[in-house]
């Protein structure tokens, strides 16, 4: 299944999206920081037998655009809210790992009544000084030395991974993960009225409490940790994930029972 490729107009910039299956529901995929659509390459075939799935790129990365800067964590959901619009999707189930998870629950907060439930694989809500410190050191390594630069402090020097987007553009939304040090998002979580599904990995670095913290903090939450996983359960072990995402489905309103 070749995925319908469009670019969106979200203020002044374009959004690269691909598109998958049909709808409703409509399940929005929010890809971490230096990652790409392609990162769901694994979970969108079976996704897209469950709904539509729609897959963009955030400003920065990818084939998408990075306006001017600095960024706040709310302009990457008036991003979101842009593709919805431009879609026509009135509510959506958002999928975010890592930087998209931050990004989804902002989503939630700003645009409460375009979103009828969240998907949030190994993220967080607030970080502590240290995190920060190594945030803005990618954010100047980006500065400094494009994306060479932002590939090494994220891997390591010996790094030969390959980051695609605009270099300038991903420091900027780096900054806006750092401002989870002064600004947290967990004492706004109790404001998301949606139903939300967690999962993590039991061996994430970012460590299965930051997730337990974010469940802690809203209404709604169910709290899945996945055994021998990592950071990246939707590339590790898709098969888990898509188990317990057709565990939450029914809770979420318009989502059908997959099956």
């Amino acid at each position: 299944m070749t995925p319908e490729s469009h670019e969106i107009d979200a203020g002044g910039h374009r959004v690269h999206v691909d598109i998958s299956g049909n709808g409703p529901p409509d399940l929005v995929c929010l890809h971490g920081l230096v990652d790409s659509v392609a990162i769901w390459d694994r979970v969108t075939p079976s996704l897209a037998e469950r709904g539509r799935v729609v897959r963009l790129d955030q400003r920065g990365h990818g084939r998408s655009e990075a306006p001017p800067g600095p960024y706040r964590r709310e302009d990457l959901a008036s991003d979101v809210a842009a593709v919805l619009a431009d879609r026509a999707i009135e509510r959506a189930v958002l999928v975010g790992h890592s930087m998209g998870g931050i990004v989804s629950m902002t989503t939630a907060l700003c645009h409460p009544d375009r979103v009828a439930g969240l998907v949030l694989i190994g993220t967080a809500s607030q970080c502590n000084e240290k995190v920060a410190g190594w945030y803005e050191r990618i954010a100047v390594a980006g500065e400094r030395d494009g994306n060479a630069g932002l590939a090494r402090a994220i891997y390591g020097e010996k790094t030969r991974k390959q980051i695609a987007g605009d270099a300038q553009g991903i420091a900027h939304v780096t900054r806006t993960l750092k401002s989870l040090y002064e600004d947290p998002l967990t004492p706004k979580l109790s404001a998301i009225r949606c139903p939300v599904l967690l999962v993590v990995g039991e061996k994430d670095p970012m460590g299965p409490k930051a997730s337990a913290i974010i469940s802690e903090g809203l209404p709604d939450a169910r709290l899945e940790i996945i055994p021998d996983c990592g950071h990246w359960v939707h590339v590790e072990q898709p098969e888990v994930l898509l188990d317990a995402f057709d565990r939450f489905a029914p809770r979420i309103q318009g989502v059908p029972t997959h099956g």
